[in-house]
């Protein structure tokens, strides 16, 4: 008996120690009263895009093949423990370039889950010395989770994207510097117009059930050159997760099926996919699964799009660029209600970043890059303050950094996935975001 009260003490106080070691109480201090905050908006407040007018637009474009030819796990849905079972359609980097002869931008989409903040790192200083600042490269991805994973480091890493690869990091890396330089060189005049289409049937809000907000439109910009070849950026706030984790097949689900519907349909040369506010919203539920529910939810989007094939172009010579950098609350991945892991133990885990927010502007369409899943209930009053301002908005997740979910504030305390799990820097990061991005778009 003895030896049994002695085991459990020492039990007892191993379990105390560890959790005074790896836990922390979590911090609800007001944003007005913390460091991060108000360094952030006077930061923002003297923000100065670099904008010009040049004598003509150019754009050109392409797209490079990254499909993995080597073992490499699937990321998406979370641990995965075996490499990718098969390809049903490649996946690719597609670029846009524009250029004003004063400011140039390069769009960077990778049909992947997120951005590999690794990706970046290794990128930007090829594309410095191209001529591209981190204000000039507005990144984004098609958030399917049925692409190639080994892009993370660290035990946070592997659950989210399997084992770690080298050869992944490689790959991305030199198709994003392939695309960037066959798109420079393609270049010519164009005019350039945009479009949001209703597509509220095809979304909804998967945190609480569709009788709450959703993003309902699809995004679209049309740019024609002289030669009468045209592309598209689409953007939209459906999660791109119609293939399930069970099929473990590389795929770009329905966002790259899209694409080459458009593509191989006629509507255009070129098509390109950036994920939206896709933070709560979800494909409509429907009764086929998988490849044949992707399949069927981009024929749907195609065909809204050819509803409004007319979308207008128009000359523009605008171009203006901006990044932020974003200083954040210390991580706060809560275990309870009242406790959370000490930062040090989230850092071990994913790693720390830096981060900020894109602000591209076009003629008269503004781009707001966030480094998240920025939840699509948050664009409807930044939608109004854009279209005070006569500008059309597109707000795009994963801008090439990924600090998790960030939802309205009013929902931090449920208990759901998307608010605990993947909500990763503490409260009022709804608030916060938001005056960001309404911020930025006012720039």
């Amino acid at each position: 008996m003895k030896r049994i009260l002695r085991f459990l003490l020492i039990l007892l106080v191993i379990l105390f120690v560890a959790g005074a070691c790896l836990l922390k109480r979590n911090d609800f201090t007001p944003l007005e009263q913390t460091q991060y905050y108000p360094a952030t908006m006077k930061a923002l407040s003297a923000l100065q895009p670099n904008k010009g007018y040049g004598k003509l637009l150019k754009c050109g474009w392409a797209a490079e093949n990254i499909t993995p030819d080597f073992d490499v796990h699937v990321a998406g849905y979370g641990v995965r423990w075996k490499s990718f079972s098969g390809i049903h359609d490649s996946i690719f980097v597609r670029t846009l370039v524009f250029d004003n002869g004063l400011q140039k931008a390069a769009l960077v989409s990778l049909d992947m889950m997120i951005v590999p903040p690794l990706v970046v790192d290794q990128v930007m200083p090829q594309l410095e010395k191209m001529g591209f600042s981190r204000a000039q490269v507005y990144f984004g991805a098609t958030h399917t989770h049925s692409s190639a994973g080994g892009w993370a480091k660290g035990l946070g890493g592997w659950a989210l994207a399997g084992p770690f690869n080298e050869d992944m990091i490689d790959k991305v890396a030199n198709g994003i510097i392939a695309g960037v330089q066959k798109a420079q060189a393609s270049s010519s005049n164009c005019t350039i117009g945009f479009e949001a289409i209703n597509a509220a049937d095809l979304v909804e809000n998967r945190l609480f059930g569709s009788s709450f907000p959703e993003d309902p439109y699809l995004r679209v910009i049309k740019i024609v050159k002289d030669n009468h070849e045209s592309a598209m950026m689409l953007s939209y706030s459906a999660h791109a997760t119609c293939i399930p984790k069970r099929d473990n097949l590389i795929s770009c689900d329905y966002p790259g099926m899209l694409v080459q519907k458009l593509e191989r349909g006629g509507s255009c040369n070129f098509a390109t996919f950036f994920a939206g506010a896709v933070g709560s919203m979800r494909p409509i539920k429907d009764t086929l699964k998988g490849v044949q529910r992707a399949e069927a939810l981009a024929a749907k989007l195609q065909q809204r799009l050819n509803q409004h094939d007319s979308i207008k172009t128009d000359t523009t010579s605008f171009i203006s660029t901006a990044y932020l950098p974003l200083q954040l609350h210390d991580p706060q991945l809560r275990v309870n209600d009242e406790y959370r892991l000490r930062p040090w133990v989230f850092n071990a885990l994913l790693g720390k970043q830096q981060i900020g927010m894109n602000r591209l502007q076009i003629g008269n369409i503004v781009f707001i890059g966030t480094p998240c899943d920025y939840s699509g209930e948050m664009v409807e009053l930044s939608q109004e303050i854009s279209n005070k301002k006569q500008r059309n908005l597109l707000i795009t997740s994963f801008n090439g950094g990924y600090i998790g979910y960030i939802t309205p504030d009013k929902y931090y305390d449920s208990v759901k996935a998307e608010t605990r799990e993947m909500n990763w820097y503490g409260p009022n990061n709804g608030r916060y975001f938001s005056e960001l991005v309404n911020g930025l778009i006012l720039k």
